[in-house]
């Protein structure tokens, strides 16, 4: 899988972990703030919000992050409701947004 690159924090190449077109393809958009430790994506419905983790990036290293993606769920005004989960896989980020992503 494509690695895209992109400025973050002053890190010309943070390595997202993936591609973003795929991500696009998707359905996420960006929900990205500059104070955020790292950048993130929410799913379609705006109910999930995806961090993703540059394992390399001196940032990550300082927390002691060892995974790339953090899934939190968003209760129905956009807050941060819970944590959903943390992985160094794409494909197990994606299962738990699908998983997750009805309201209850």
């Amino acid at each position: 899988m494509t690695q895209s690159k992109v400025k973050w924090h002053g890190n010309d190449n943070y390595n997202m972990n993936c591609d973003l077109d795929k991500l696009h393809e998707l359905g996420f958009v960006c929900s990205s703030y500059n104070n955020d430790l790292a950048p993130s994506y929410k799913n379609k419905k705006e109910n999930i919000q995806v961090f993703f983790f540059d394992l390399e990036s001196e940032e990550m290293k300082a927390e002691n992050i060892e995974f790339k993606f953090s899934v939190m769920k968003l209760d129905k005004h956009g807050e941060y409701l819970e944590d959903i989960g943390k992985t160094n896989s794409f494909e197990e980020m994606i299962e738990m947004v699908k998983k997750n992503e009805e309201f209850k």
